[in-house]
């Protein structure tokens, strides 16, 4: 993950990420190391209820309140590389990209 504008966000969510764990049938991703004793997690959320809630996000918990980043993307398989509000309230931060290498595996469900 590249650094954002957002000098406390970027401090959060800037690092090297491994695939985790599943959700909604995409790889759920997690920060090594965390921050500041919380997880940090970047996985899909798909919302029927409330569709505009439906993306990519980036916070401690899968489908949790506090949240970092938010991408409106239905369609990507894994965390998209440009476009993401950071805020996940706020405009696009175009300083901001997600690096995912060519091939993720699935983690195995124990």
């Amino acid at each position: 993950m590249s650094t954002c504008e957002d000098d406390t966000i970027s401090k959060t969510i800037h690092g090297t990420y491994f695939a985790h764990n599943m959700n909604d049938g995409k790889v759920v991703f997690k920060k090594e190391g965390g921050w500041e004793g919380l997880d940090v997690l970047v996985y899909y959320w798909d919302d029927r209820e409330t569709p505009e809630l439906s993306g990519w996000w980036f916070g401690p918990t899968v489908g949790g309140d506090l949240v970092w980043a938010y991408h409106p993307s239905r369609l990507a398989m894994t965390p998209p590389v440009s476009d993401w509000n950071v805020p996940h309230d706020g405009p696009v931060d175009a300083s901001f990209n997600v690096t995912v290498p060519a091939e993720v595996k699935r983690p195995h469900k124990a």
